[in-house]
C-alpha cells in the first residue's frame, strides 16, 4: 500500500516536477535547461499559500471516545521551551500552533471544529508528564515536537503514546523509537535509517576543497547520535570526503568553548557538520573564528535560526544551512512563507519566526487537509485512523508551498534542498541559484534517486504498536 518516493521521483517524466510542487501549488518553466520557479497568487481568507479553504464552516464531528470532546478539537503540541538548561527550546513549533490555530479558528475552526491547544512541554526532561496532559483530552498530538521524543513510550498507562491511543503529525521527529513509530505521519519524513544525499553533493559543490576532510560535532543525546549516523551513511553513498573521528559536546553546554574548537582544529578537518541547537552552535562558531579556522561549516536546518547570531555576526559568518523550506527572505516570491509571517505577527506578536516554525505550519496544514477529507468520505465523522491514513494518502505536499515537495506516508526523506548562508548578520540563498542550471525547480536542486541507507546499529528500534492497523 505504501508509495514509494525513490520509484515515483526517478521516472523521467516526474524529474522536474519533483521540485514544482505538482499536486498542491503550480510551476512554470523559465529558463531552457534550467529550473523553474513558481508564482501563486497572494492567499486570502480560508486558503493557505496554494492549498484551498484549509479552515471554514462545517458540520464534522469526531468520533467518540476519542479525546474528550466530539465537536472541538483538543489537540497537543509538544516542545521543550520551558526547559532549564536550554530556555525557548522548540518555542518555535508551540508559536506556530498558537498562530496556526488562531487564524484558522478565525476562519470558523476546521469543517466547523475549533481548536484547543494543550501546552506539552516537555522541559527537555519531563516528557513523561507531558504526555499525560495529553493522554485523556486529547484527539491527536500536532505540529510539535520532543527533542527527545523516545520518552514519549514510557510503557505506562496515561503517559505512554500508544496506551494512550494518540495519533502524531509532528513538526518533526528525531529518535529511532519515534521515527520508526506508527501511530505518526511526518509532512517531512525524517526516518533515521535513511538520509538525503542531495546537501553533500551540493556542499562538495560549494566548498570542494574544504569538504575533503570533515569532522562531526555532536551533542551527547542518543537523538543526536541517530542525526550523526544518517550523516555518516550520507558522506559514505557520495564519497570523496575523508571523515574524521566525530567529536561530542555536552548538551547542557560549556562555560569554555575554545578546547573543543581545539579538538577540531587538531583533528586536520576543513569542515564541520553540527549537530544540536543553535545557541550551542553560535558559541563554538565563534571559538573556532577567535582561533583562526577558516574551515566550512555545514548545519542541520534547525540552525536557520537568529540564535545562529548570538555570539556575534562575524562568528556566524559563512556558515551554511540546509533547508528544504523556502528562505524567508524571499518571502515575496514564495506566499506561503509570507502567510506563515503574517500570521505569526498577527496573532503571536512576541512569536519566533524560524524553519522549525514553518515545519509545524505544514504539519497543521496535512492536519487541517486529512480530517476534511476524513468528514468528506465519512459522512462528517472524523476518527483517528481515518486521519493518519488520510494525511498518509498525500502526494507531492508541499504545506501550500512552504517547503519541497515530500510523500508524508513514504518513509523516505525530501530529496530536494537547498542552502542558506550567513552574510553580515542575516541570511541569504546561497546554492542553487533561483533560475540557474540546477534549480530543478522552484529554487531547490533535486537528486531523486540520492537516499542512503544507514547500516550501522541506531541503538533502539521504532516504538510499534502491532494493534494499530496499518495505513
Amino acid at each position: 500500500m505504501k508509495r514509494r518516493l525513490l520509484i515515483l521521483l526517478a521516472a523521467t517524466g516526474l524529474l522536474v516536477s519533483a521540485c514544482g510542487a505538482s499536486g498542491d501549488s503550480s510551476s512554470t518553466a523559465e529558463e531552457e535547461g534550467g529550473g523553474s520557479s513558481t508564482t501563486v497568487a497572494e492567499a486570502s481568507g480560508s486558503s493557505f499559500g496554494s492549498l484551498k479553504d484549509v479552515c471554514g464552516p462545517g458540520e464534522a464531528k469526531l468520533q467518540a471516545g476519542e479525546g474528550s470532546s466530539t465537536t472541538a478539537l483538543n489537540i497537543g503540541v509538544a516542545n521543550d521551551r520551558g526547559s532549564t538548561v536550554r530556555p525557548g527550546l522548540n518555542k518555535e513549533l508551540w508559536d506556530a500552533s498558537q498562530s496556526f490555530a488562531a487564524w484558522c479558528n478565525e476562519q470558523g475552526g476546521i469543517d466547523g471544529m475549533k481548536i484547543n491547544l494543550i501546552d506539552m512541554d516537555g522541559k527537555l526532561f519531563e516528557v513523561e508528564a507531558a504526555m499525560a496532559k495529553a493522554c485523556n483530552d486529547a484527539f491527536a498530538m500536532v505540529g510539535g515536537a520532543f527533542t527527545q521524543d523516545q520518552l514519549e513510550f514510557s510503557g505506562k498507562d496515561g503517559t505512554d503514546f500508544h496506551k494512550c491511543k494518540l495519533i502524531d503529525i509532528p513538526g518533526f521527529a528525531v529518535s529511532v523509537e519515534k521515527g520508526l513509530s506508527n501511530g505518526q505521519v511526518q509532512p517531512v519524513p525524517n526516518p533515521p535509517n535513511k538520509k538525503a544525499t542531495q546537501w553533500i553533493t551540493d556542499a562538495k559543490t560549494i566548498a570542494p576543497e574544504d569538504m575533503k576532510k570533515n569532522v562531526v560535532v555532536y551533542g551527547d543525546l542518543p537523538s543526536l547520535l541517530v542525526v550523526k549516523k544518517q550523516y555518516d551513511a550520507a558522506v559514505q553513498e557520495v564519497g570523496g570526503i575523508e571523515q574524521l573521528p566525530a567529536i561530542s559536546y555536552p548538551v547542557a553546554g560549556l562555560q569554555d568553548w575554545t578546547p573543543l574548537a581545539q579538538k577540531v582544529i587538531d583533528s586536520g578537518a576543513t569542515s564541520l557538520y553540527w549537530v544540536g541547537e543553535p545557541s550551542n552552535a553560535a558559541n563554538l562558531f565563534k571559538a573556532l573564528r577567535d582561533q583562526g579556522w577558516k574551515g566550512t561549516i555545514i548545519n542541520e536546518t534547525n540552525i536557520y535560526d537568529p540564535l545562529a547570531f548570538s555570539a556575534g555576526n562575524q562568528a556566524a559568518e559563512g556558515i551554511l544551512v540546509r533547508t528544504s523550506y523556502h528562505p524567508f527572505e524571499e518571502s515575496d516570491k514564495w506566499p506561503a512563507i509570507k502567510q506563515y509571517q503574517q500570521n505569526l505577527k498577527k496573532y503571536v506578536p512576541d512569536g519566533k519566526e524560524a524553519s522549525l516554525g514553518a515545519q509545524s505550519t505544514s504539519a497543521w496544514l496535512l492536519f487541517a487537509t486529512a480530517v476534511k477529507e476524513c468528514a468528506a468520505k465519512n459522512g462528517n465523522t472524523v476518527t483517528r485512523q481515518c486521519v493518519l491514513s488520510q494525511a498518509a494518502a498525500q502526494e507531492d505536499w508541499t504545506g501550500g508551498g512552504l517547503h519541497a515537495p515530500t510523500n508524508p506516508g513514504v518513509t523516505d526523506p525530501a530529496t530536494c534542498g537547498l542552502y542558506v548562508v550567513a552574510k553580515n548578520g542575516a541570511w541569504e540563498r546561497k546554492y542553487p541559484e533561483i533560475g540557474g542550471k540546477n534549480d530543478t525547480g522552484d529554487g531547490f536542486h533535486c537528486i531523486p534517486d540520492g537516499i542512503a541507507t544507514v547500516t550501522v546499529d541506531l541503538g533502539a528500534q521504532g516504538a510499534v504498536d502491532p494493534s494499530r492497523p496499518p495505513l
